[in-house]
């Protein structure tokens, strides 16, 4: 690591020519999206452009690959998105889905390597990117209607593409953390490491992208997002209202509250 990027959030290294990694720094913390982290991954997406990669890997630190959102957000009178929802969408969400479509529309191959748990926000992250590796013992899951959230930063725009609408439904709905063998299962992820050979099995993953042209693989990731139904924009959009209006309600204040105080949360219909 180099000596400026001591206590940095995320760090960039190149464990091979032409293939960068991105590691989330903040282990103790369990690599939760907060602000730092969302500056940091952006630049760090800069770098790796600027470097020339032709692929990427995204991984974490500790037992987390990441935690997702940064609940204290959320549970802390003094912050600004504190029982706030437009801020929440328009001060957070927003800038999550603008780092995760930069590594979904990135001209070169991004492979989640899911070192350890990858619930909510951190489930959206992999999701950004193409690939996903996954060690045998993390749980990987939409957990936000457990906690009376919404899965705006990427879940529900792309988990359909990605499953289909029934396994979608079942899995974003539910909200329930799944094993990395029902997740290679269902197709969530496209195979399952024992934690110490991850590092290995994504570099050589990644590296099976060299032998392709940089510029087809461009062009042809382009083309097949562009193919599916919908816009990214036009999903990202619908996804922006739905965090407003679940932000809006009881249940994902209740929600926040239980998770801080450790206790089961109470939710009601509020229509």
């Amino acid at each position: 690591m180099a000596e400026d990027e001591a206590g940095a959030p995320a760090v960039l290294d190149w464990p091979k020519d032409g293939i960068a990694r991105i590691t989330l720094a903040r282990a103790e913390g369990h690599n939760t999206l907060t602000h730092e982290m969302l500056a940091k991954l952006d630049r760090l997406l800069d770098e790796a452009m600027a470097g020339k990669a032709r692929a990427l890997i995204v991984t974490g630190s500790g037992k987390t690959f990441c935690g997702g959102a940064h609940v204290k957000y959320f549970t802390d009178a003094g912050s600004p998105l504190y029982r706030n929802a437009r801020a929440i969408r328009d001060d957070y969400v927003r800038d999550i889905l603008d780092v995760f479509a930069r590594l979904r529309d990135a001209h070169f191959v991004t492979v989640a390597a899911i070192n350890g748990h990858a619930l909510g926000g951190g489930c959206e992250l992999s999701l950004s990117c193409d690939f996903r590796l996954m060690a045998d013992h993390a749980r990987i899951g939409l957990t936000e209607t457990r906690l009376g959230a919404l899965a705006g930063g990427g879940g529900v725009q792309s988990l359909g593409r990605i499953l289909g609408r029934a396994r979608a439904l079942e899995v974003a709905l539910l909200g329930e953390q799944l094993s990395a063998d029902e997740a290679v299962r269902i197709g969530l992820v496209n195979s399952v490491h024992p934690v110490k050979e991850l590092e290995t099995a994504a570099l050589a993953f990644a590296s099976r992208f060299l032998n392709c042209s940089p510029v087809s693989v461009a062009e042809t990731k382009r083309a097949l997002y562009r193919c599916e139904t919908a816009s990214a924009e036009e999903a990202d959009r619908i996804a922006l209202d739905a965090v407003t209006a679940a932000a809006a309600g009881e249940e994902w204040w209740e929600g926040m509250a239980a998770f801080t105080g450790k206790r089961p949360p109470s939710f009601r219909m509020e229509r």
